[in-house]
């Protein structure tokens, strides 16, 4: 099968099958729950649009943007060999560098909100040759097809998409020798394909990108054949051919389809339930306007004109009026009369809620949107009714950690191989700035795992509880790290880490007091020859009644106790514990 019927099939299938439910679900994202609505102003007098919705799916998509991401994606590299452990808070410190300077929190949020309404998320890794460092960009679902016979991302065979780009940026690639075809004439510029983007893109009000000139060029990368392939439909012409190096996609679901890798969107199983809501509510708002009190009148007895003349004039002014009957005036029971008013059916309200509590027992993200929390009277539990609703998020939650893994690494990876110039990265726990260059990370063999947040257990208040609990038994156990457990304490509050004093300085620190030790033990040993401490009782330099000279017999245990005992306290106390066992 060549790319063009391959293109076509693949078209096909999203026209017919994904791109209307697609569209749908962005559309009531948007709010836009009715084509044509015709909204009146209220204070003119007219009567209003009883058009009435409760967008739950824009609750849902912000749940899953709160719940599944933090402030701030972060990567930590994990080690393959003893080499590359010594490396690993430079790695840490470029990735942070590369995920900030492609604004990954923005970036990630988009391709999330793409895997809840139209099923999946796609980012694509690339290099930025003009700013020297990973480019990472997320893609419209829609204009990334692939093998469909697989039902896991890693195994899929090829990847196919749809790259319009604007026809200067294709003609700067033909004059720099990229691309390369004898058709080259045959490509025109056209319009920017109507298929790739939803309804609300196509509108008069969003035409701006038919003021420029778009190709549209489809990137195929064959899995099999080790071939990557850029071709022109329109002129049938491949203008690029290489040696395919890696697959740019990350592509994930929160949902599996049970069926092959393009995913399950959960706010498409919900829109039902969003469609009824909005019929029963615009009912209620009908009801409503008619619960506004109406009054009927006799049209025999008495004109409208005659009416308006009354309520119209002024506080006790008299207003002639022309009868029709001047007999039955006289009693203004039989002029006018009451108009029924309309009750809510109660049935339509539990079934408005019904429907709310269907759309959260299908949806998790629909139940965590709605989800209140109520009775914790402590951080405590509070984080254990956080953990049971992010139970059921947790697979939610790995998808998308899973896909930022990924681009971690294939950002790594072209690190390795494109980079030139050195970049300043910050280090955990080291003040100031380091310098990462090409020879430091080359030979590094690392994976990464995503750094999880939790918004509840990395609450300041949470942590206080915990740690005042757990600090007591935490400091007396000796298999504990006591410089790592103060860091996670000063961390753990929100406090910044240069309240720390860097393990450098708190090393030259016992150095010099170990200096100052043995400087004061020199010299309270060096008066007495024979190498017996002065001031020991007995003759100088041997055992007491011995003859100048001779050896002495004071054991070693003695002689080192008397020195410790002229060291000054202050010293004694900034080395601690003293290593030399007393007798």
């Amino acid at each position: 099968m060549n790319l063009s019927q391959l293109i076509d099939r693949h078209k096909r299938y999203y026209e017919r099958v994904e791109k209307k439910n697609f569209d749908k679900a962005r559309r009531y994202y948007r709010g836009d729950f009715y084509i044509s609505r015709n909204d009146t102003n209220l204070s003119d007098g007219a009567i209003p649009s009883f058009l009435c919705s409760k967008n739950m799916i824009y609750a849902i998509a912000d749940t899953a943007v709160s719940a599944l991401l933090g402030p701030n994606p972060k990567v930590a590299a994990n080690p393959r060999n003893r080499e590359s452990q010594e490396v690993i808070p430079l790695v840490n410190g470029l990735m942070e560098y590369v995920f900030d300077a492609n604004k990954m929190r923005r970036r990630a949020a988009t391709a999330l909100i793409d895997a809840v309404l139209c099923k999946r998320g796609i980012f694509k890794t690339g290099w930025n040759a003009v700013e020297d460092r990973p480019l990472v960009r997320v893609l419209e679902p829609g204009a990334v097809f692939f093998d469909q016979t697989v039902r896991d991302p890693d195994d899929i065979r090829y990847w196919l998409e749809a790259a319009v780009i604007p026809y200067t940026e294709f003609q700067r690639r033909v004059k720099s020798g990229a691309y390369r075809s004898s058709k080259m004439e045959d490509i025109v510029p056209d319009r920017y394909p109507k298929w790739i983007t939803d309804t609300y893109k196509n509108t008069d009000s969003a035409q701006l990108r038919d003021a420029f000139e778009w190709v549209t060029v489809w990137e195929y990368y064959d899995r099999e054949a080790n071939k990557v392939t850029h071709y022109v439909r329109q002129a049938d012409a491949v203008v690029f051919e290489q040696e395919l190096d890696y697959v740019p996609y990350s592509m994930f679901s929160l949902n599996q389809s049970a069926v092959d890798c393009l995913g399950l969107s959960e706010v498409q199983l919900v829109l039902n339930q969003q469609e009824t809501i909005n019929d029963l509510l615009t009912h209620m708002k009908q009801i409503v306007y008619l619960m506004i009190p109406r009054i009927l009148f006799n049209s025999e007895l008495i004109t409208e004109e005659d009416l308006n003349k009354a309520v119209e004039a002024a506080t006790g002014s008299f207003v002639p009026i022309s009868p029709t009957n001047a007999e039955g005036l006289r009693t203004l029971s039989t002029l006018f009369y009451e108009m029924p008013i309309p009750q809510v059916p109660v049935g339509v309200e539990n079934f408005i809620a019904r429907q709310e509590g269907d759309a959260a027992f299908i949806s998790a993200l629909a139940e965590a949107a709605r989800g209140q929390v109520a009775g914790a009277r402590t951080a405590t539990e509070m984080a254990i009714i956080d953990a049971q609703m992010r139970t059921r998020l947790a697979t939610r939650e790995g998808h998308i950690n899973g896909a930022l893994e990924d681009v971690a690494e294939k950002c790594f990876y072209l690190s390795k191989k494109y980079m030139k110039e050195p970049k300043l990265v910050q280090v955990s726990g080291h003040e100031g700035w380091s310098e990462v260059s090409l020879g430091d990370i080359h030979d590094v063999d690392v994976n990464f795992s995503m750094v999880s947040y939790n918004p509840i257990r990395q609450n300041p208040s949470v942590l206080s509880e915990t740690l005042l609990k757990m600090f007591p038994i935490l400091v007396q156990d000796p298999n504990i790290n006591k410089r790592i457990l103060l860091e996670e304490l000063v961390t753990g509050v929100g406090l910044s880490t240069k309240l720390l004093i860097p393990r450098e300085e708190l090393e030259q620190q016992e150095a010099m007091a170990q200096q100052m030790m043995m400087a004061q033990m020199m010299g309270a040993m060096g008066g007495a020859p024979g190498g017996a401490p002065g001031g020991l009782p007995g003759a100088p330099g041997g055992a007491p009644g011995a003859p100048p000279g001779a050896p002495s017999e004071v054991p070693a245990t003695e002689t080192a106790e008397a020195a410790m005992q002229n060291v000054p306290s202050e010293v004694m106390e900034a080395m601690g514990p003293s290593p030399v066992p007393v007798a």
